[in-house]
């Protein structure tokens, strides 16, 4: 390898042989002395044999100072480690057992390696003449020094060095279809990383390439792995196939199985991205088109992927005895489709938002959802005709809208409510009064003096007219009359009333649970009203409503107690309207919120209105003498009694035969009032009484006996029977159920 080779074997032979030891001339191997007999020169081998050496074996030095002779090459011991190299070299023994037949060009390799056995490397400094190498420890911290002078070698001359495991060197091995980036991740982990010796693979990705460095059998080694590595991938075959199908619709199945293709493909490659990865093979696109024509699929991918669409296509292809249809409608029973359409899609779309923030949320963490596995939104109609909720969306969402309207949709408890509104009213009216008059209207220029009182018992347009007392005044109305000019010299009035008024109103309603009633009998009383515009005067009726008022709500709790919310007004007409005003109106009015058991009988009362007016009008001093006052003025009393009562029964009717029986015995009360023929204008079919203590005495049949009573008819205690109409609709019923074509 190295020029003069062969003559620096033959010196060390003939050093060897010679009866005195030979010393070193290089540095550190001055005082070196080789023991006699180690080498003998066979023409291109040099044979060593320590046998002579017994145990104490070849110090390193001495080993160093052999390979000098024999090769020429100068060495010297790097001390800059800070402890003498020396000694560990003369502390350190080559021992080789048996004789070792080395070619005379392979020496310094052969040495190179029995000094890495050792831990020590050959670090040559400068080139030529001028080269010079150096001797220190395979050691971390000599790193520097082992890569300062390393050697650049071709990739293509990097096997000669395959025995060189003390050199440190570099090489750029150039690619040709791996990817640097890759290929230097992969062989850093498996080969780097066990080597220990400051090897590495340093990917360069603009040159394509490969840079190795490190010794010189893990070089060579790490080319060849390479150039194994850098194969050209093998090529990808495309293949086209129809797949026809006989159940399904070839354009639906197509999207769901290109959707199926694209999603799984994204996965893999965000797979390999977040490995920091790159596929080496770039797999063609796999497309799934539908041949509507004949309801077929044309499929385009490699082999591998169409087999796997295959084995989908074998299993979704299949006739489904029940299909599943994305419409659906459930008809409800006991709830109103109109009330439930705000609160409904209220809530629905509140879920809707909720899920797609918690999906944001998710994916701002990497976990992001693809399109394939996100639910079609749910949408829903209200079609109040009749009385349905329709739904279009995926078979899961129907699922949670359907337990929701099943869970929603139940028979709520009824709540029977029995009142009874007394009214008693107690009016007491007292009127006494006298009035004088006496006017006359003088003649000529003659004077005369005048006087009259007035206390509202008689009218008089002017001063002198007659005054006439009302035709229609209560009570007894006497006096005298002028004949001359119809005066009344004086008159007395005297007039009494008592109204006494019991008012009885039992309205009775059905009301389901935490629903409003409302019951209402009011009276309407029209009154004339006149408006003028621009000088013309016209006159309207309007009308002034007066009457009972009930509005209540009931909710019942779960211990079977009912919450009343209640509002009573009661109004009455007091008298009729003047100049065009409504009448006067008395309203009484009553709103609470209680709590009370089932059946229990709620009192409201002391509503009492108690008014006394007392008027008096007279002369004064005249009419506050006692005993004869009341001939000169008028006494008016009136005293105003109200009582109001109200009682309320609410009763939790929990089935319809309860409400039947219910019915029952309230045509029978209506029978007892009214008579059995006017109940059957109602109820044609009412032909008994019910409960059967209630007889009913008189012409029942209407023939003319009036000893007919009533006879208890045994087919009231048959229950009633109900069906029940709501719940999901099947899917025959909209349209989704296969059918058999009509025959001929």
């Amino acid at each position: 390898m190295l020029p003069q080779l062969r003559l620096a074997s033959v010196a060390l032979v003939a050093a060897l042989l010679a009866p005195a030891a030979l010393y070193a001339q290089n540095e550190g191997l001055d005082d070196v002395q080789v023991p006699e007999g180690l080498l003998q020169d066979e023409g291109e081998y040099l044979l060593l044999d320590l046998a002579e050496l017994d145990d104490q074996g070849l110090s390193l030095r001495q080993f160093i100072k052999v390979c000098q002779l024999n090769t020429g090459l100068n060495f010297t011991l790097d001390e800059s480690a800070g402890t003498s190299i020396r000694g560990k070299l003369d502390q350190r023994k080559l021992l080789l057992y048996g004789a070792k037949r080395i070619r005379k060009a392979d020496f310094y390799s052969f040495f190179q390696i029995m000094m890495k056995i050792h831990g020590f490397v050959c670090v040559q400094q400068g080139s030529g003449d001028l080269a010079v190498v150096v001797i220190t420890e395979q050691l971390a911290s000599n790193g520097a020094l082992i890569k300062s002078n390393a050697q650049f070698v071709d990739y293509q001359e990097i096997e000669s060095f395959n025995d060189k495991p003390g050199t440190y060197l570099f090489t750029v091995v150039p690619l040709e279809f791996a990817d640097a980036q890759d290929l230097g991740t992969n062989l850093r982990t498996a080969l780097a990383s066990q080597a220990g010796d400051n090897s590495a693979f340093m990917p360069l990705q603009q040159e394509r390439a490969l840079l190795v460095q490190g010794y010189g059998p893990f070089v060579a080694a790490s080319v060849r792995m390479i150039r194994v590595l850098d194969k050209k991938p093998p090529a990808v075959e495309v293949v086209y196939r129809k797949i026809p199908l006989r159940e399904q619709d070839a354009q639906e199945l197509a999207e769901v199985l290109q959707d199926l293709v694209e999603n799984l493909s994204e996965q893999t490659q965000a797979s390999a991205r977040g490995r920091g990865t790159q596929p080496t093979i770039t797999e063609p696109e796999t497309l799934v088109t539908a041949f509507r024509p004949d309801n077929s699929l044309i499929v385009t991918g490699t082999p591998a992927n169409i087999e796997k669409i295959l084995d989908l296509v074998a299993s979704l292809d299949t006739r489904l005895d029940d299909p599943e249809s994305s419409y659906h409608v459930y008809v409800l029973q006991y709830l109103s489709a109109a009330d439930l359409k705000d609160p409904l899609t209220a809530f629905l779309d509140e879920a809707e938002q909720e899920a797609e923030r918690a999906q944001r949320e998710a994916s701002t963490g990497g976990n992001v959802r693809s399109g394939l596995f996100t639910e079609q939104r749910l949408v829903v109609e209200i079609h109040e005709e009749t009385n349905a909720v329709i739904a279009s969306g995926t078979r899961n969402k129907w699922l949670q809208l359907k337990t929701l309207l099943d869970r929603l949709d139940k028979r709520q408890p009824q709540v029977l409510i029995e009142t009874a509104l007394i009214e008693i009213t107690e009016d007491f009216q007292k009127d006494i009064g006298i009035e004088y008059a006496n006017v006359k209207t003088p003649e000529g220029d003659s004077q005369r003096g005048f006087a009259f009182t007035s206390v509202g018992i008689t009218t008089g347009e002017t001063l002198g007219d007659a005054r006439l007392p009302s035709p229609t005044a209560a009570g007894l109305t006497f006096g005298i009359f002028d004949g001359e000019d119809l005066g009344i010299p004086f008159i007395i009035q005297a007039a009494m009333s008592r109204d006494d008024a019991n008012i009885l109103s039992v309205p009775s309603v059905l009301v389901s649970n935490n629903k409003g009633a409302v019951v209402s009998s009011n009276d309407r009383v029209p009154y004339q009203t006149s408006n003028s515009t621009q000088g013309a005067v016209s006159s309207n009726f309007e009308f002034a409503d007066a009457g009972i008022t009930l509005s209540i709500t009931p909710s019942i709790s779960a211990q079977q107690y009912l919450r009343l919310q209640l509002r009573l007004e009661v109004s009455s007409f007091r008298g009729e309207g003047a100049n065009g005003a409504p009448p006067n109106v008395s309203s009484r009015r009553i709103e609470t919120s209680v709590s009370l058991p089932d059946g229990a009988t709620m009192w409201l009362g002391g509503i009492i209105k108690d008014d006394f007016f007392d008027s008096e009008s007279g002369i004064p001093y005249l009419s506050d003498i006692p005993l004869i006052g009341f001939l000169f003025g008028r006494n008016t009393d009136r005293n105003t009694k109200t009582t109001l009562f109200f009682f309320c029964t609410p009763r939790i009717i929990e089935d319809f035969a309860e409400l039947s029986d219910l019915s029952e015995k309230g045509k029978a009360r209506a029978a007892e009032t009214i008579g059995i023929e006017r109940v059957r204008v109602v109820d044609p079919e009412f032909r008994l009484q019910n409960p059967a203590d209630v007889i009913l005495e008189g012409d029942i049949d209407g023939d003319g006996n009036a000893r007919d009573t009533a006879v208890l008819n045994l087919s009231g205690f048959a229950a009633p029977s109900y069906e029940s109409g709501g719940g999901e609709m099947p899917a025959a019923a909209v349209g989704t159920e296969r059918r058999a074509p009509p025959r001929d």
